[in-house]
């Protein structure tokens, strides 16, 4: 994984073809239907998305990622299994613990509605590299300061895992074990804390120099060096997708499916 292209993965499958304004409203219409749309619909849409890295070639990516969200989603169902306040429904006692059965329904469809949201996101970031992302944003009118907030945040974990490696082979190479008891793995993240701190703050500041000495802050017409290709399909899929969108908030208002 390289800093500058984060998660993305090189391929020429047509959700890779899509242009970055049509994931991004993809992502947000999963966002919206996996909270505001009933359970039941869950189950479907993570399918769906599923089906979608299938036929982009990206199904065994999506599914090794799926290890990054696995405790978390594991604990949300585990926590509100046995802790949900006001559950009247007793399945098991576990100790000073009693296992719910509203508990676990609720912990099963959190777990669910962040599931679902991951895999858009994991899709997304697979398939759109952030230079096409903040070109896209730029020619719609967006600030490029707004734009390249979105960029850093784009490569914010990239980059820095890319210079937690860095620093955790120099330790290393100095004689610093990372092997052993859990223990003694936790002491050994101690050296590594303070540098992936102080350097991430310092690329921070050599990446204002950097644009500063680039007229980051100029006010005149600006050129692109990258275009990003919009299909005449992509302009009706944004239109399909906001149509969706809005269908979805509205019958959330008027509390359809409830």
């Amino acid at each position: 994984m390289s800093a500058t292209t984060g998660y993305y993965i090189p391929g020429d499958s047509w959700l890779h073809a899509r242009h970055p304004l049509t994931k991004l409203l993809g992502v947000g219409f999963i966002l919206l239907a996996a909270f505001l749309l009933p359970p039941i619909f869950l189950a479907p849409i993570a399918t769906g998305l599923l089906v979608l890295a299938l036929t982009a070639g990206l199904l065994a990516a999506t599914v090794r990622a799926l290890r990054i969200p696995a405790v978390l989603l594991a604990s949300i169902v585990a926590i509100n299994a046995v802790l949900y306040p006001g559950a009247s429904d007793p399945w098991l006692a576990l100790g000073p613990f009693t296992l719910t059965g509203e508990g676990l329904t609720f912990g099963l469809v959190s777990a669910g509605r962040l599931l679902t949201v991951f895999l858009a996101a994991i899709l997304f970031l697979f398939t759109t590299l952030a230079d096409d992302l903040m070109e896209a944003l730029v020619a719609r009118g967006v600030s490029h300061r707004i734009a390249f907030v979105v960029l850093s945040a784009v490569q914010l974990v990239p980059r820095m895992q890319v210079r937690a490696g860095a620093i955790l082979e120099a330790q290393q190479a100095r004689g610093l074990s990372v092997r052993g008891s859990p223990a003694r793995r936790l002491r050994a993240l101690v050296p590594l804390i303070g540098p992936v701190v102080l350097g991430s703050l310092v690329d921070v500041r050599e990446r204002t120099f950097a644009l500063e000495a680039r007229g980051f802050g100029a006010g005149s017409h600006r050129t692109a060096y990258r275009l990003v290709i919009d299909p005449p399909i992509d302009r009706w899929l944004r239109w399909g997708l906001g149509a969706a969108s809005t269908a979805v908030v509205v019958g959330a208002l008027l509390g359809v499916g409830r």
